[in-house]
């Protein structure tokens, strides 16, 4: 037998026109909606306004449709449906009250690369969420194309993308809000302007996963999960700490995904979980040094703002119309978990968000920005590239075991120890620049890992060349 279900959770039969229970309303059109796991049918009508006309979609937290608005000329708009994957009352009740609190928060939001969002609602015990449609194609699309023909995105058209997105995660960021969920297919481009399209804004979905962990009004509110798995950062994932730096984090996952057309996984080394991506493809040193910094492993490390990333490539915002508030004040907005409460704005000051579990650091804003770790840049002979000064010094490993030595941190020069007589130069010289080549050479971890690796060259260069001596001594006595 079918069932509906009121707005209060109440069930009565299918078919019927008012809840057994309550009195309310079930059938404002021919169709109505059914509590049951299968999406709405093209035609059904929807707040007596949206008639929906096809199904783009479905994911984990639901399903998104193409309709027309009868209400704005038959307009197209994207409607999101949210399926909580706990029923009852109190999930349905509790899914509502932090639905409408994430529509307060969309609905402040005005930028021209951030879907409009127009209204949300809440229809037979089912969720919606409606705003523009955008026609374009994702940058997921855009990159299977690419790869069907042979060829990936450039650096060039990355540096585009950046000068493009970069403002609009900026007005996000000043907002206090956080996407949490950037990635090749949550971006689009926009087959009217020509610019990037923000979607899928993550905070919203944590609705879901609020009512699916039955979080109660008296419960403390829990870290989320939101962010796909690869493109958010490890604190993301693991104990639901977002900031800023977890946007721009994600920003270069996708980036260096358009670039090398391979996924998170078969960049990021799963033993030491280290990104290997520049094994894959050779950038623009300034590009290198963005790159590693957004995908720093701590958030101390990465770039704070989207606007120190900007103003580090040398670009500008090339939205205007849309900078970001005059915050009055030198203090830092400290970011929540946007799912639990709403930015209470007054006069000057700026939108205060916190993670109530999990705080975000608290970045003064006269610090120093951690150092870049530059390693694998492969200029070599580039004196104007930083090398830690932990490092520097003579390198044993590499003065007597030159070639060998060479050939295993890739610096190929090395390898005139082979000749004769250049040999013995070339090996003082490895001695003397080793660790600085050897640095630029290689990708490295950190530098106390290089420091672990050049230190066990130089133990078993040294071992082994005084067990030479040693034979060598005792064959020379043996031959007297």
């Amino acid at each position: 037998m079918n069932y509906i279900t009121c707005s209060q959770g109440h069930k009565s039969t299918g078919g019927s026109n008012f809840c057994s229970t309550c009195g309310e309303p079930l059938q404002n059109s021919n169709h109505y909606l059914e509590p049951t796991l299968i999406g709405i049918q093209p035609g059904t009508r929807l707040r007596d306004r949206y008639i929906v006309r096809e199904m783009l979609g479905q994911g984990g937290f639901g399903r998104t449709y193409i309709a027309e608005d009868t209400g704005r000329f038959n307009e197209k708009v994207a409607i999101k449906e949210f399926i909580p994957s706990v029923q009852g009352t109190g999930a349905l009740n509790k899914a509502v009250e932090l639905f409408q609190r994430e529509a307060v928060t969309l609905y402040q939001l005005q930028h021209s690369q951030i879907p409009r969002f127009w209204e949300a609602f809440q229809e037979n015990s089912r969720l919606f969420l409606v705003e523009d449609f955008i026609e374009g194609r994702t940058y997921e699309s855009l990159l299977n194309e690419r790869l069907r023909q042979g060829r990936c995105f450039s650096e060039p058209e990355i540096t585009k993308l950046f000068q493009d997105l970069l403002p609009v995660l900026s007005y996000l960021h000043n907002q206090g809000v956080i996407h949490r969920d950037i990635s090749p297919d949550n971006i689009i481009l926009s087959g009217k302007t020509g610019l990037p399209i923000l979607i899928d804004m993550g905070a919203v979905k944590q609705v879901t996963v609020n009512v699916a962990t039955n979080l109660q009004t008296t419960s403390a509110p829990r870290g989320t999960s939101i962010g796909k798995v690869g493109y958010a950062p490890d604190e993301q994932i693991r104990l639901g700490i977002v900031a800023p730096n977890s946007d721009l984090y994600a920003l270069a996952v996708t980036a260096i995904v358009l670039m090398t057309g391979k996924q998170p996984e078969q960049l990021l080394d799963q033993y030491t979980l280290t990104w290997k991506w520049d094994r894959e493809i050779n950038l623009s040193l300034l590009m290198t040094q963005v790159l590693n910094r957004m995908l720093a492993p701590r958030g101390d490390q990465r770039f704070q703002s989207a606007d120190e990333i900007l103003s580090f490539l040398g670009l500008r915002q090339t939205n205007p119309a849309y900078s970001t508030p005059n915050y009055s004040g030198n203090s830092t907005p400290i970011y929540q978990n946007p799912a639990y409460s709403t930015p209470n704005y007054s006069g000057n000051s700026a939108p205060i968000y916190q993670n109530p579990v999990y705080p975000t650091p608290n970045y003064s804003g006269n610090s120093a920005p951690s150092p870049v770790n530059n390693s694998g840049c492969g200029q070599i002979f580039d004196a104007s590239i930083p090398v830690p000064q932990e490092i520097k010094g003579w390198n044993w490993g590499a003065f007597l075991f030159g070639a060998f030595w060479s050939v295993g941190n890739k610096v190929w020069i090395g390898l005139l120890c082979f000749i004769p007589y250049v040999g013995l130069i070339m090996a003082i010289i490895l001695g003397i620049k080793g660790n600085e080549w050897a640095w630029k050479s290689r990708r490295w971890a950190s530098i106390e890992a290089f420091k672990a690796n050049q230190k066990t060259w130089a133990v078993v260069s040294l071992c082994l060349t005084g067990f030479v001596f040693v034979i060598v001594f005792l064959a020379s006595l043996g031959g007297s």
